[in-house]
């Protein structure tokens, strides 16, 4: 197993720096699968069922597995720190990347994420993700000592002294350097956020970028969805020119986008059982402002932008997204939505074996068209 070299400085230094470390990033459509841990409210279990969901995951072949980590339970996600539980889905797999679908960093001492992060990290033998952000906002959010009203400031500030911790740097003022470093990981942050500044900040830190799967506001609207996706591809070309401007070929900028859907045989039958999967969803939808109680189950869905339907309908759908030609790793999820994990596993075996295969053909056509040519990595995981 071989790393590509962890500097920071901008263009001019030798090699490409990858966020993932992986050579050929580029010429590959890679695609994971989200979970929110959100199928029943039966704690002794959620835990152990989506374990063996992420086993399936990578039996069938998928890139990555995320997991959503949301604080009070927020959309139903139960799961509120990750580290535990990436630590268990590591033990049990050998080859899968584990994703966070994104730690609210702000929340958080960013010395001590880096030290359980390495940890892990570590433990799984270079296979962490890590997604990081300012959380869903919450009215409650001031109950952590770590919280800052002003969070793009104190994101900012956490993103850089994450990353100096993960250099093992010495202490200020102490003898002591923080332990373990990790400093393949500083490759493999990601910045998820919708604000131009913050995405302009991971650029210019070198880092990743993940896409929210919904808009705000209005974007949140069926008519307004085709917005939402243009809105988030012109976030990205934004971002990869300032990443150019910045690190020029000495570091490879990486831009995860993540889509709901789900599969039918038919377009109806689709829309049918999503649209029961999705109900206590759409109903806080509803008790919140986000969804009128008037709009159809296809509406709701449409809002949160989430499609279903048959294999070729899917491809076509996602394929239509600016968004995709400019991402380098697609994840997939059929939430929020209520699964048992063997019907989790089923429809994203369906989405892998059969959907997949059309946008990634795609995606490749679009790719050649738009000039992104494959970046030369410099190294990366056996």
């Amino acid at each position: 197993m071989s790393y590509p070299s962890s500097s920071n400085s901008p263009a001019g230094s030798q090699g490409t720096l990858t966020p993932l470390g992986t050579p050929g990033t580029g010429d590959r459509l890679r695609v994971g699968f989200i979970t929110h841990l959100d199928q029943h409210d039966d704690l002794s279990t959620i835990f152990a069922d989506n374990i063996r969901l992420i086993r399936e995951l990578e039996r069938q072949g998928y890139d990555s597995a995320w997991i959503a980590t949301r604080h009070f339970n927020a959309g139903w996600a139960a799961l509120p720190s990750p580290f535990a539980f990436l630590g268990a889905a590591a033990a049990v797999t050998d080859r899968i990347d584990l994703g966070t679908a994104v730690l609210p960093l702000v929340l958080d001492d960013p010395v001590r994420v880096a030290e359980e992060v390495s940890v892990i990290d570590h433990f799984s033998g270079g296979r962490l993700l890590l997604g990081v952000g300012k959380g869903v906002p919450s009215d409650s959010f001031h109950v952590f000592e770590g919280w800052d009203s002003d969070r793009d400031r104190s994101f900012t500030e956490k993103i850089d002294r994450l990353h100096w911790a993960l250099e093992g740097n010495q202490v200020e003022g102490g003898s002591a350097s923080v332990w373990p470093p990790d400093r393949n990981l500083g490759g493999r942050i990601f910045h998820g956020s919708s604000n131009i500044g913050t995405i302009r900040n991971a650029a210019r830190r070198g880092d990743g970028l993940i896409l929210e799967r919904f808009g705000n506001g209005e974007e949140r609207t069926p008519e307004n969805r085709r917005a939402f996706h243009r809105r988030q591809a012109d976030s990205v070309t934004e971002y990869r020119r300032v990443f150019a401007e910045t690190w020029g070929d000495s570091r490879t900028p990486y831009v995860i986008t993540s889509r709901s859907v789900f599969d039918g045989p038919t377009s109806e039958d689709a829309l049918k059982d999503f649209s029961e999967r999705t109900a206590r969803w759409h109903a806080q939808d509803v008790r919140v402002g986000r969804a009128l109680e008037s709009q159809t189950p296809a509406e709701k869905l449409l809002g949160d932008n989430a499609v279903w339907g048959t294999v070729d309908e899917l491809a076509a759908d996602l394929l239509s997204d600016p968004t995709l030609a400019l991402s380098d790793e697609l994840v997939l999820g059929i939430h929020p939505a209520e699964h048992t994990v063997d019907e989790a596993v089923a429809h994203a075996g369906v989405l892998l074996d059969e959907v997949v295969p059309l946008v990634r053909e795609g995606w490749a056509e679009q790719r050649r068209e738009l000039g992104l040519a494959a970046p030369v990595a410099t190294g990366g995981r056996a």
